[in-house]
């Protein structure tokens, strides 16, 4: 469990470098602030590394094949790009694409026929 302490100056919250850091929070990060009882909560309305990857497994399942897997997503340019690999040996066979909410970008990522080595 990570705590945080923060400031409020001016009606404006000030979260240190580091806190956003062990957050995996970056620029453009969408949060949601819940109030219950007294107790405030702020979550990421994105999602995490191992979420996109879960997100990522269970598309190639269904449409490419149970032989697939996927490596750590990478964040950049505001959206998930996730290399899928054979899972008995360490080859790419393509990529695909998220946005920040998990939304599959088709036009950014490799067709279903290129992930099963079919000609397109």
């Amino acid at each position: 469990m990570i705590t945080v302490m923060a400031e409020i100056k001016n009606e404006v919250l000030f979260l240190p470098t580091e806190a956003l850091e062990q957050l995996g929070w970056h620029d453009g990060t969408k949060i949601s602030i819940e109030k219950s009882n007294g107790t405030a909560v702020i979550r990421s309305q994105e999602l995490t590394t191992e979420e996109i990857a879960d997100i990522a497994c269970t598309y190639l399942a269904e449409y490419v094949g149970d032989a697939t897997a996927v490596k750590p997503p990478v964040w950049a340019d505001g959206k998930w790009r996730v290399e899928v690999v054979l899972s008995y040996r360490p080859e790419t066979i393509g990529y695909l694409t998220y946005s920040q909410y998990g939304e599959l970008i088709e036009e950014e990522s490799d067709s279903r026929a290129k992930l099963k080595g079919l000609p397109e």
